[in-house]
């Protein structure tokens, strides 16, 4: 729907309790031996922009109701678009409907119990309230910015709230809220283009003009570029380049589910060094530099976990029925949506740092490559994290210390943990990229290139 309305921001406090009561009902009515009823209900605003001019201002509401139930040890999972007493109860009995048609699971641990959630501060109030005027004015500072360098800016800027909760029969009973800003633009001049982004949880953290900028200066920068043979290059990844490829790590070597079924590069490997002593990965889904939650979709709470230490495997991330499999007592607190084949899944990483900065890897590379970002990112092995991929928006050949001029864009080929293994530097500031991970800038020695494009 096309609207410039704000969120109602007093209310997300009245909307965690009214959907708990509404779940507490819904499990209290039964049906079934074991019932969870999750609740999504929140709101977006999305301003886009295309050649330096808004061109779509929409928002959306969504509300979802995920019912799982268990019937003897046999699972049916349902859903509803409305918290209509009628929908909801016509989503459990399709619940309880597909549970009496599926296989049992035999190893059926049954429900998680519950256990303390401390609360979390992560919804803002200004994020909550960012109207049409705020946002198109971001998206001006980014157009002025493009105009500045004589390019054409593209993007989005959006926002969002929205509030979980979680009831259960097993007794779990948690709702808490939370707000998040994004803004990203690719900015073109002739044959060259440049990209920057900006993502928190509280939208006057983003500078947008400074977005734009460096966007702006990027395509300027990258006109003409020169084509140079594939091959391997020591490479110099900024943020959003290394937290796409942290990004892919988590979907195949973070998963519960992969590890156990031994399709996870870390299945058999834990204590074991899986990449360079340089890669030190958490998920820590609190921490207020990501985009915070307190806790996971079966209500469980979401504590720090620690992936990979210097190097070393050190676990993965489950929801109840995966940690009880693997000999675990409780969840890491990493459980998805019950409708979803992924399970669980870590989603707040965080990758330390070093001592260096981006200037400073740049200053101390002999011959190498500069990479703003990836794009088409695709897996080739996952047991072995073989990923591949083109680079966009942004690359540079970086000789005798100093950025000499673009380059056409790349195809890469290359294992990650092992490229990660090769890592000699990173930048002591870490940012948040799309894709929820907190991550520095990093070196990285002789990464493969297996092709190369005409622009």
């Amino acid at each position: 729907m096309t609207s410039s309305a704000s969120f109602p921001a007093a209310s997300f406090k009245d909307r965690e309790a009214r959907l708990l009561e509404i779940g507490r009902a819904l499990v209290k009515a039964g049906g079934a031996d074991e019932i969870e009823v999750l609740f999504i209900e929140g709101r977006s605003y999305l301003t886009r922009f295309s050649r330096n001019h808004i061109h779509q201002n929409v928002g959306t509401e969504e509300i979802s109701a995920i019912i799982r139930v268990v019937v003897g040890k046999r699972l049916g999972v349902a859903t509803a678009s409305s918290l209509a007493p009628e929908a909801l109860a016509g989503a459990r009995q399709e619940a309880v409907a597909i549970a009496r048609a599926s296989d049992p699971v035999e190893d059926w641990p049954g429900l998680p119990p519950p256990r303390p959630v401390e609360p979390l501060d992560a919804y803002d109030a200004a994020t909550a309230e960012a109207s049409a005027e705020l946002r198109a004015q971001m998206a001006g500072a980014i157009i002025l910015a493009a105009r500045s360098k004589r390019g054409e800016a593209a993007g989005a800027v959006e926002v969002e709230e929205g509030t979980l909760a979680v009831a259960s029969s097993a007794g779990v009973a948690v709702a808490g809220s939370h707000t998040r800003a994004e803004v990203h633009t690719v900015v073109t001049r002739g044959d060259g283009s440049g990209y920057a982004e900006g993502l928190s949880s509280r939208v006057g953290d983003i500078d947008a003009r400074a977005i734009g900028r460096r966007a702006a200066r990027k395509a300027a920068e990258s006109r003409g570029p020169r084509a140079i043979e594939p091959g391997r290059y020591d490479v110099i990844l900024e943020p959003s380049a290394t937290g796409e490829w942290l990004e892919f790590l988590s979907y195949i070597a973070f998963s519960g589910k992969n590890f156990d079924e031994g399709r996870s590069p870390f299945s058999g490997h834990l204590g074991q060094r899986v990449t360079g002593e340089a890669v030190t990965v958490w998920d820590c889904a609190r921490d207020p530099r990501g985009i915070p939650h307190a806790f996971d979709y079966e209500g469980m709470p979401a504590d720090r976990l620690t992936l990979i230490q210097r190097g070393v495997a050190k676990a993965v991330g489950t929801n109840y029925y995966r940690a009880r499999r693997l000999g675990k007592r409780r969840s890491t607190g990493h459980g998805l949506r019950a409708s979803t084949s992924y399970e669980c899944l870590p989603l707040h990483l965080f990758m330390k740092g070093g001592d260096s900065s981006l200037e400073r890897m740049i200053h101390e590379t002999q011959r190498g490559l500069l990479i703003t970002r990836f794009h088409y990112t695709n897996i080739l092995d996952p047991m072995k994290m073989v990923l591949t991929g083109m680079t966009r928006d942004g690359t540079f050949l970086v000789e005798n210390g100093e950025v000499v001029g673009p380059v056409k864009n790349l195809r890469y080929t290359e294992n990650v943990l092992e490229a990660f293994g090769r890592i000699d530097g990173a930048s002591r500031r870490l940012v948040l990229t799309k894709g929820n991970c907190v991550v520095p800038a990093v070196r990285i020695r002789q990464v493969q290139f297996t092709g190369a494009t005409e622009f």
